[in-house]
């Protein structure tokens, strides 16, 4: 299938970012569900987790299009890299409150424009009155508060006064005489002179959003679903209160819902404290199950294999003319192109094992491994062929992006796991997970998590987390003396094991400490 120039052209069109697909069939199309969307499909304010390329932007669309599919609804999303101005990431002279509502700005102005959509597309009984409302809502948006505030004030008075006389002579016939009187006046003016000024206060008024939107969404008969995608690419100082409006502005509505996808390790939805700012996970918004654990390769290797073999067969097949690769090499699933575009079943586990539960790093790996395979005259992609590509991939997407500090401790738990152990997998306690090293080296993808809160029964009372270093890390030793042992152990057949895993497949015993992640530490067992 390799030489097929159709095919060539197909995978060399494989866009390796979902955001990117304009359109919306095909990014249906290449969707593979392995549980999480059933767990999203609901009226519940949620976040959800997931590394870079683990496909939380594919499964926030493909869920808003479910969503549109029943009228009743109004779908927002919104990609948080497109909010706000340099403004709010790169003057310090801004303050903070007005960042933080800018952005909150922005994401009420799309609500707005998608429910007056909505009710444009789906006109209600009373779609007068809809319009009059969203009209109203806009007004509590972007209309600033106003205060008048007065500068000065000059009292200014005046009086004024005068004498008035006058004399007469009488002349008669009978008589003679004088007359003569005086008289005064006065007047007081006073002037009152002002200088005001009118401050115009951007703010958004809680209860008259709160009350507007609910009249909004109760007129126009329509569930209001924000999805709210790369939450993490948001300042760290603004999530917290970005998300302290949300909580106020969106989370109180009815009918309004709030799902969130983001990066666990760069997320700040809280600052605790003696009175709490942003969400209460948990009680104002709950956390659904991380996307890393539904790809954990080592947890149910059949059933992933299988699931990124579809993954491939979708994407193909959405590249490629229809009914293309039935007709012409008579494929028609992602079981059947994983025997016949691979040299065995067994190089596609191989791929699936290479890309660590990250999508994105499989879709990388094998558009390299397809094309080395042509550059090689290749009819299949073989073993060495995803070896390659997997060693290409390493090093230009994640060893190179490691400082000193990552190397130095990526460094040492290699030498210790692989050299001296022979061994992929290793427990840390678990109160060591968000050490900020371990954080950064599991968001570089370097290392993956294979199992949270692991009880081992010869250390009661401590929890562990189980992890697993990643495919680059030894790559280069597949196939050598010192290549690590690549299956699980069963139980009982080694005394110093871990069975972290219901199936009772058991891995090596072997605990990291806190020195292994310290500067110019030598060891760590």
């Amino acid at each position: 299938m390799v030489e097929d120039e159709e095919l060539k052209r197909a995978v060399s069109r494989i866009l390796q970012r979902s955001e990117r697909q304009d359109d919306l069939q095909k990014l249906l199309g290449t969707f593979v569900d392995v549980g999480i969307l059933p767990q999203l499909e609901n009226n519940n304010n949620q976040i959800f987790y997931g590394r870079r390329g683990t496909g939380k932007t594919h499964v926030l669309r493909v869920l808003g299009s479910k969503l549109s599919d029943n009228p009743a609804n109004t779908v927002v999303y919104i990609d948080a890299r497109t909010l706000g101005s340099t403004a709010q990431f790169s003057d310090p002279s801004v303050p903070l409150s007005v960042r933080c509502l800018t952005l909150f700005k922005d994401i009420l102005t799309e609500t707005h424009n998608a429910l007056l959509e909505h009710i444009v597309e789906h006109p209600p009984h009373n779609a007068n009155l809809a319009l009059a409302a969203a009209d109203e809502l806009l007004s509590v948006i972007v209309e600033p508060s106003e205060r008048v505030e007065t500068e000065a004030l000059e009292i200014k008075g005046a009086t004024n006064a005068g004498t008035s006389g006058g004399a007469k002579v009488l002349l008669s016939t009978s008589s003679a005489g004088l007359e003569a009187s005086t008289s005064s006046q006065s007047s007081e003016r006073t002037e009152l002179t002002g200088r005001f000024r009118v401050h115009h206060n951007d703010k958004v008024i809680f209860p008259g959003l709160h009350r507007q939107l609910t009249s909004v969404l109760d007129l126009a008969q329509t569930t209001l679903f924000i999805l709210f995608d790369e939450w993490s690419s948001l300042p760290s100082d603004v999530q917290p209160y970005l998300a302290e409006f949300l909580r106020r502005g969106v989370l109180p509505v009815r009918r309004a819902v709030l799902k969130i996808a983001s990066l666990e390790y760069r997320s700040h939805f809280s600052i605790l404290g003696g009175k709490t700012v942003g969400f209460e996970l948990g009680a104002d918004i709950s956390v659904t199950q991380d996307l890393d654990d539904y790809y954990v390769f080592d947890r149910n290797p059949d059933q992933i294999t299988e699931a990124y073999a579809d993954m491939i067969f979708r994407h193909l097949a959405s590249e490629l003319p229809e009914g293309y690769l039935l007709k012409t090499h008579g494929v028609s699933s992602g079981s059947e192109l994983a025997s016949r575009l691979f040299t065995e079943r067994a190089t596609c586990a191989e791929l699936a094992r290479a890309s660590e539960g990250v999508a994105r790093d499989l879709i990388n790996i094998f558009t390299s491994a397809y094309f080395y395979a042509v550059r090689r005259g290749r009819t299949s992609i073989d073993r060495k062929a995803i070896v390659e590509a997997a060693r290409q991939w390493f090093e230009q997407d994640k060893a190179r992006f490691l400082d000193d500090e990552l190397q130095g401790v990526l460094r040492r738990i290699v030498d210790d796991v692989i050299g001296n152990r022979r061994a992929r997998s290793f427990l840390l306690p678990r109160e060591l997970e968000n050490h900020p090293i371990v954080r950064r080296l599991f968001d570089a993808r370097v290392l993956h998590q294979m199992q949270r809160g692991y009880a081992d029964k010869d250390n009661p009372g401590v929890r562990y987390n189980i992890y697993t270093l990643d495919y680059g890390t030894y790559v280069d030793l597949l196939g050598t003396t010192k290549q690590p042992d690549m299956s699980f152990l069963q139980e009982g057949s080694e005394p110093n094991l871990v069975v972290p895993f219901d199936d009772k497949r058991s891995i090596r015993r072997i605990i990291l400490d806190r020195r292994v992640l310290e500067p110019n530490a030598t060891g760590g067992a």
